[in-house]
């Protein structure tokens, strides 16, 4: 038996927006593209969240849960998804006591993989402990993977690919100023290239002392919503992450042409290489203010060269008309595994329908 308008529920438990975020916009807007209806589940309301403009502006259902885990269940008999995809430690427990107590067919992924304390800890150690439970797991790197009890399923992160355009001048760092993400060596950067102008758009624990030792020519621009009103006025993005998986963030500069600069860490060198950025030893400052230097010192030829490979990379292996049927097939694995007999169909038609971008 096929389903051609199955339900798929993303669940995340979620404050603010991030990289688990973004996973789940694309994810959600991806499946709606190969006529599949997905619905985004917030375990809780905390009030206002960034998220949900983007939901509404792409056309999106949503929900807000009141009462966390009881909520789902009963949302769960009231309207029986075909699938419920958690994301992140929280969403994935519930998501498994879910399958435990209903047989529900369920999917996790594990997005992240940094050392965590407190309670934190300890919900992402039950988390990973219980991986099994769910039909399928997905863990969006290899490093990520070895972190989760049980078998899982690499799949990349992805983005949709965007109009060609040219990348701007900005030095920039996007993401939580938070001490996994290195922005410290950011600092050092606009520190040693003083004539350069340095961009941070983001916010977290660190922005204050980051502000204070801060030189002149770095701008903050503060915690943004959406970034497409800045990727434009970006020319090389900066990520000096101790830990990484496959950082949206640096899919979304390439699929503009904006090349990486980065650390080595995480599934970063499956997406940049010699040509569409440059990589270096996790913690090896002196390289990586080398990097910035020849990106300073590029010509317009060798400028376009990196813009058209950054693309390139993302368009190949990173896109959304190629991992989203590879998350298509987990869910109709998940399926077969749940001994349900119904599975998942594209909608070819729809697919030949949406814009390309192919071309680079």
């Amino acid at each position: 038996m096929k389903n051609k308008s199955s339900t798929v529920w993303l669940v995340l438990d979620s404050r603010h927006f991030g990289g688990i975020e973004t996973h789940v916009l694309e994810l959600a807007k991806g499946l709606l593209k190969l006529g599949i209806e997905a619905e985004v589940v917030f375990l809780a309301d905390y009030g206002f969240h960034p998220l949900i403009q983007q939901l509404q502006r792409h056309g999106i259902k949503y929900r807000q849960l009141n009462n966390g885990f009881i909520s789902l269940f009963c949302a769960r008999f009231a309207e029986k998804p075909l699938i419920v995809h958690g994301h992140g430690y929280k969403a994935n427990i519930a998501v498994k006591c879910l399958k435990y107590f209903s047989m529900q067919t369920t999917i996790c992924t594990y997005h992240a993989g940094e050392a965590l304390s407190g309670k934190l800890a300890a919900y992402d150690f039950i988390d990973r402990c219980s991986a099994s439970i769910a039909d399928v797991v997905i863990a969006v790197s290899d490093e990520i993977n070895k972190k989760v009890r049980g078998e899982a399923k690499v799949i990349n992160n992805f983005v949709a690919v965007k109009p060609q355009s040219y990348p701007g001048k900005q030095v920039a760092f996007v993401g939580r100023l938070s001490d996994e993400k290195g922005p410290q060596d950011f600092i050092r950067l606009a520190q040693h290239f003083s004539q350069q102008s340095f961009h941070i758009y983001g916010d977290g624990p660190l922005l204050e002392s980051l502000a204070f030792s801060a030189p002149t020519n770095l701008i903050f621009h503060g915690y943004q919503i959406d970034m497409n009103d800045h990727w434009q006025d970006i020319g090389l993005l900066v990520m000096p992450s101790k830990f990484e998986g496959l950082p949206m963030a640096a899919l979304e500069a390439m699929s503009h042409g904006i090349p990486v600069c980065a650390y080595d860490v995480g599934r970063l060198n499956n997406l940049i290489n010699h040509e569409s950025g440059w990589l270096v030893p996790a913690g090896n400052f002196k390289q990586l203010k080398n990097c910035v230097s020849k990106w300073l010192s590029s010509s317009l030829t060798e400028h376009f060269h990196r813009t058209r490979c950054a693309r390139k990379a993302v368009i190949k292996g990173f896109s959304d008309d190629v991992v989203i049927p590879q998350v298509v097939s987990s869910y109709n694995q998940a399926l077969i595994n749940n001994n349900v007999g119904v599975s998942i169909v594209l909608n070819r038609e729809t697919a030949k329908q949406r814009p390309s971008y192919g071309s680079v």
